[in-house]
């Protein structure tokens, strides 16, 4: 049975997200340079799961995932200070170890216990030897500030899984139940945050829409989106789509210049009960709407995306979904898959005429997106009208 403070730990450890994940430089650099200084063929930052330990880092040893019980880490994560082992064959605990008596036959074992951001601890910085040796006072100083090292890396991940969570949830996490209408929406950032976002809200008799797409991606342009959602909810609370986009355009303005970004949005106001939508593009260009025969409808796109020319306007244009009719509105995260963007909505009408439900639309354009890493955000939004 699963002690309450070994819970923990797993919890602690599993938040991370980096069981199972590639080699990265940022813990390899570390691993490198501690074989550098302390002279050792070996050095491996391991974490420990439940039942194993995965090497994250490692130099002069198999990356293999090893046994809990036949790891020396499994006892180092008991104790807050490091474990040094001079002569692991002298050693009562260790003495007849497999890789002890056995290849590699080491003999030199020091691991520094590392801790995730609440404190627990979730794996070691070790380093080995095959003959045996003594660790200075001052080398156990150096071997704890490695691992102060891998720790920030530990706590840069946690804090970016705090950052995805809350950029999740500040999307919508269910579709509005329409009438006669299957709304629904997908968001696949290029990195852990990510600069597209989309919304949607039921205001009075209209369902207002906004997808948005912030140049670049990561953190900055993950801060900016957070900002011009924020604005565009309020300013379209009480002014029409024309106002309150110039009102999100004009508060936003400094930050834009500020930091050389521009926002390219489709943001629309649909009546369900007629079908008539009131749509502005500013320099997006990916909207569309398929007929139920499949035919294919761009939406006009001639404004310049916010934060490229100030004090700039937008005019709204209209059009109608029709009984039977999808609007398809992407980023261009996902013209990365297509040679161009005529062949991207052949697809899209394609994709349509094939699927049950704007659900499964979507799922489709994540499973394109997620066959690879995608380059850019990828973001979908779709709004299928049932037949008459």
């Amino acid at each position: 049975m699963t002690s309450i403070g070994e819970q923990e730990r797993l919890t602690a450890l599993h938040r991370l997200r980096l069981l199972d994940t590639p080699p990265e430089e940022r813990f390899d650099r570390i691993v490198r340079m501690a074989q550098l200084i302390f002279g050792v063929p070996m050095v491996s930052v391991q974490l420990i799961d439940e039942s194993r330990a995965f090497h994250k880092a490692v130099v002069g040893m198999s990356r293999n995932d090893l046994p809990r019980g036949k790891t020396f880490c499994s006892r180092t994560i008991q104790t807050p200070a490091a474990l040094v082992i001079p002569d692991l064959s002298a050693d009562e605990n260790f003495g007849s170890h497999p890789f002890v008596v056995g290849p590699p036959h080491l003999r030199f074992y020091a691991g520094q216990p590392l801790a995730a951001p609440g404190g627990q601890r979730v794996g070691s910085l070790c380093i080995l030897d095959t003959v045996p040796r003594e660790l200075a006072a001052r080398e156990v100083s150096i071997l704890r500030d490695l691992a102060d090292w891998v720790e920030q890396e530990l706590a840069s991940d946690a804090d970016l899984v705090h950052a995805r969570e809350i950029q999740r949830r500040l999307m919508p996490n269910r579709a509005p139940e329409i009438p006669g209408y299957d709304v629904a929406g997908r968001c696949l950032p290029a990195r852990d945050l990510g600069g597209d976002f989309f919304d949607w809200q039921l205001r009075g008799d209209q369902f207002h829409i906004v997808v948005a797409d912030v140049m670049g991606k990561g953190i900055g342009a993950a801060l900016i989106a957070a900002a011009v959602r924020s604005v565009v909810r309020g300013a379209s609370r009480f002014n029409n789509l024309q106002e309150s986009l110039s009102r999100t355009a004009a508060t936003m303005e400094d930050d834009l210049n500020g930091t050389s970004t521009f926002v390219t949005m489709f943001t629309s106001r649909l009546d369900p009960e007629t079908g008539d939508l009131e749509y502005i593009d500013a320099g997006h260009g990916l909207a569309l709407i398929i007929t139920d025969e499949g035919q294919i409808r761009q939406l006009a796109s001639d404004g310049l995306p916010l934060g490229a020319v100030v004090g700039d306007r937008w005019e709204p244009s209209y059009d109608r979904l029709d009984p039977g009719e999808t609007l398809i509105v992407v980023s261009d995260g996902i013209l990365d898959y297509f040679p161009d963007p005529k062949t991207a909505a052949k697809a899209a009408a394609e994709l349509s005429q094939y699927s049950r439900d704007a659900w499964e639309m979507v799922d489709q354009i994540a499973t394109l997106g997620s066959a690879y890493p995608p380059a850019d955000d990828i973001t979908a939004v779709v709004v299928r009208r049932a037949g008459a």
